[in-house]
């Protein structure tokens, strides 16, 4: 079992192109772009963490007096702290700024940390109890730094930090004034530490690189996948454009020859009944090629429309008003906030889908009804219902939303059956969605559009 355990541990790491001891990932490639990617957005982070320590290296002199004692070892801790430490602070607060520094920042890094390191040993060195107790505190900065602010790796930081503690260890063994229980504690605390802050880090680092690359394969996948489908709609597209080209002439060569057919055989009842049924299949096949072509431009036109803020009540009062004009066996009620504002939203998209919405009520509806318009907020969404008494939808309420799905989509229809589907494509492109339900009582249909929404 415990072989197993380790094949099925090296196969993930492999399946994830990630090096089990030094977290690399196997793509030179991708190491670049992750390392980049982790700087991009942690160099904020690391220039204001280097300008912190900075402010306390400064902070700390004026207690100095307090901890050295002996006055030769109060005057190393001034030069150390203002030639050693503040300028490595300094130094790379200010290469944070420059264009280099992400190709030199784990460089850079290990050495501020060793330098730090060996400039704390210095202070300690020979010194009393108290200032090794207090630089104790100083070397869990430095791991903290070293293990998660500075931008390190873990292959890095764990070196730099082993190297902070081997040399804080040798500064204590060197100092005749300390306890020897006090510098076992220290001693022994601190490797505990290390140990700690080195698990944790390795096991963020291998989060982060996991969902990383979990994150890139699924944006690259996206990427694959939008691509075929513009392809693809494009491929229909061309089909469209080639079959209405193609196929407008030979049909109205067909229409024509059958008219002079039926001019000439006027007195045969067989033959017209032969010839209307070849001129309706003409024109099946004509409203099918128009009907495909017509629903591919519909999906290129939702796909490239842009999106910006969007005052819903005034654009549904202002859709409610046309179909009061245009309706006049109807009535249209209106109930919605003022305060909704739909934003990332196309607002001519928004607009042709609740015509849309109004114009399939409308046309189902008894007359002398009314046509409910209806908004809630329901959490981050905006749902935009319109009810209509009438005729029931079919059970499979869904397949309406398909292209050419439309109970007066026939063949030879001027209905081309896009109304819902439009409906849908809008919905999905502003990551919301659209339903169509019959209502409980039986008397109609309610169909409805959700989107996501803020309050304005």
């Amino acid at each position: 079992m415990p072989g197993d355990k380790r094949v099925t541990l090296k196969s993930t790491f492999r399946r994830h192109g990630i090096r089990p001891l030094t977290l690399r990932f196997e793509s030179k490639t991708e190491e670049a772009q992750y390392q980049n990617f982790v700087l991009e957005s942690a160099i904020f982070h690391i220039r204001y963490a280097y300008a912190f320590a900075a402010i306390l290296t400064v902070i700390y002199v004026s207690l100095d007096p307090l901890l050295f004692v002996d006055k030769a070892l109060l005057d190393r801790a001034i030069v150390v702290r203002f030639f050693v430490l503040l300028p490595v602070l300094l130094s790379q607060f200010a290469l944070t700024y420059s264009k280099m520094y992400k190709s030199y920042a784990q460089l850079a890094g290990s050495i501020a940390i060793v330098t730090f390191s060996i400039g704390i040993v210095i202070l300690a060195f020979r010194a009393n109890e108290a200032v090794l107790i207090d630089n104790y505190s100083s070397i869990i900065m430095i791991l903290i730094y070293a293990y998660f602010v500075v931008g390190l790796f873990f292959r890095f930081s764990g070196p730099v930090a082993a190297i902070a503690i081997f040399l804080y260890i040798a500064s204590i063994a060197y100092s005749p004034d300390i306890d020897p229980a006090v510098a076992s504690s220290l001693e022994t605390s601190l490797v505990v530490i290390f140990l700690l802050m080195g698990l944790s880090a390795y096991q963020k680092e291998l989060i982060s690189r996991q969902l990383y690359l979990t994150e890139t394969r699924e944006r690259e996948r996206l990427a694959r996948q939008t691509q075929q489908d513009a392809r693809h709609l494009e491929w229909l597209r061309t089909l469209a454009r080639f079959l209405r080209h193609e196929v407008r002439q030979p049909v109205a060569q067909i229409n024509s020859s059958l008219e002079l057919v039926g001019l000439f055989a006027s007195g045969d009842d067989r033959v017209q009944e032969f010839l209307s049924r070849a001129t309706i299949g003409t024109q099946n096949v004509w409203n099918l090629i128009e009907r495909a072509g017509r629903a591919t431009d519909v999906e290129a036109y939702v796909r490239e429309r842009q999106r910006v803020r969007m005052d819903l009540h005034v654009l549904l009062l202002s859709l409610v008003n046309d179909f009061r004009q245009t309706h006049s066996g109807l009535e249209f009620s209106l109930n919605c906030d003022r305060s909704i504002v739909v934003h990332d939203a196309d607002p001519l998209l928004i607009e042709q889908a609740i015509r849309n919405l109004l114009s399939n009520a409308a046309s189902f509806a008894t007359e002398h009804t009314t046509v409910e318009i209806n908004v809630e907020h329901l959490g981050a969404e905006a749902v935009i219902s319109v009810l209509n008494q009438g005729p029931l939808a079919p059970a499979d309420t869904d397949s309406l939303f398909g292209p050419f799905s439309s109970t007066r989509a026939a063949p030879t229809s001027e209905h081309h059956g896009l109304g819902l589907y439009l409906v849908r494509l809008v919905a999905e492109q502003h990551g919301g969605r659209a339903e169509l339900k019959n209502l409980d009582d039986g008397t109609g249909v309610v169909a409805s559009l959700t989107l996501p929404f803020r309050g304005a």
